[in-house]
């Protein structure tokens, strides 16, 4: 017995002297994918990547191996978490780290914080004896941003302790301490949420110069810093390029009128320089969201008086990027 248990000592005694080093294979890259910053604002995003370390050595239960991953740091932290932030401007996008599949709780890892596999998760992840690791990130909705690439580096350490066993003991100890950086990236694109375009009424007149001329608004809510162009259809009964409101009981009746832009007699068109740019908008919101576009809309009173009745065309507004 005595001898027995001299040769299960010196076998511990081994272990702590004959150690190998596993091999990693980091991920290089993860990537959310290509989003409308609308959907950027409204919804989180997930997205995984996974490493993998091959090592000689095979988990049992009898041992106490694990694999910690340990998030060092990342490019323009804010508190505790990463964000990605826009190759062109300030703009960014806070995101977490997890170890848990759509960050459930308490999934998150923090920023020099650390999360360690052993026992049966580990057991759960091996083929072979690669061990095959995910881990997940999340966006943080409510970002108001423009559109372009966003990206950060982020910075790992990984800590694993893999044991081959014989008979209740450890053969061989295999332990790092290797580092490695990955790059997180999403694209964000140019979208518009919304067009309020109210109706116009030019009211009852008996001749067509007593129509008095509306001043109204088209407010267009676009993705925060996009460039586009707001263009006005002819309408269903134009004839060239005049507009033409159109009787409702006699087709054949129209009333003429035109849209132009602010207080000018510059036409809102379909083309060309007729489209008017976001750039030159009435006004702009705080948030950078939302632009004004303040026309006027007249009766033209060169044309002769039609007959009386309801008169009425339908216009559609476009946005093109």
């Amino acid at each position: 017995m005595r001898r027995l248990l001299w040769a299960i000592m010196l076998l511990v005694g081994l272990c702590q002297t004959a150690q190998a080093v596993c091999t990693l294979t980091p991920p290089a890259s993860a990537s959310f994918g290509t989003r409308t910053s609308f959907v950027i604002n409204s919804t989180v995003l997930d997205t995984s990547a996974t490493f993998a370390l091959d090592c000689t050595a095979v988990l049992t239960l009898l041992t106490n191996d694990f694999i910690r991953l340990t998030y060092v740091s990342s490019t323009n932290p804010v508190g505790t978490r990463g964000t990605l932030r826009n190759t062109a401007n300030t703009d960014s996008i806070p995101f977490i780290v997890c170890s848990q599949a759509n960050c459930a709780a308490p999934g998150e890892i923090a920023t020099a914080a650390s999360y360690t596999w052993s026992g049966n998760q580990l057991l759960g992840l091996l083929s072979g004896k690669r061990y095959a690791l995910p881990f997940y990130f999340r966006t943080v909705a409510g970002q108001n941003v423009s559109a372009g690439t966003y990206q950060a580096t982020l910075n790992f350490r990984l800590d694993y302790s893999i044991c081959e066993t014989g008979v209740a003991v450890c053969l061989s100890a295999q332990t790092g301490s290797p580092t490695f950086s990955m790059t997180l990236t999403a694209i964000v694109t140019n979208d518009c949420s919304t067009i309020n375009a109210p109706a116009v009424n030019f009211g009852s007149a008996p001749l067509v110069q007593n129509f008095n001329p509306v001043t109204q608004n088209i407010v267009i809510t676009c993705t925060k810093g996009s460039a586009y162009t707001v263009g006005l259809n002819n309408g269903l009964n134009a004839s060239g390029s005049v507009r033409n409101m159109i009787s409702s009981t006699t087709p054949a009746n129209l009333l003429s009128y035109e849209i132009y832009k602010g207080s000018t007699t510059s036409r809102w068109g379909i083309s060309g320089s007729e489209r008017w740019a976001s750039s030159a908008s009435s006004s702009i919101s705080t948030d950078q969201l939302s632009r004004t576009y303040s026309y006027t809309a007249r009766v033209l009173t060169t044309q002769t008086t039609p007959p009386g009745g309801s008169y009425s065309d339908t216009l559609v507004v476009d946005v093109a990027f």
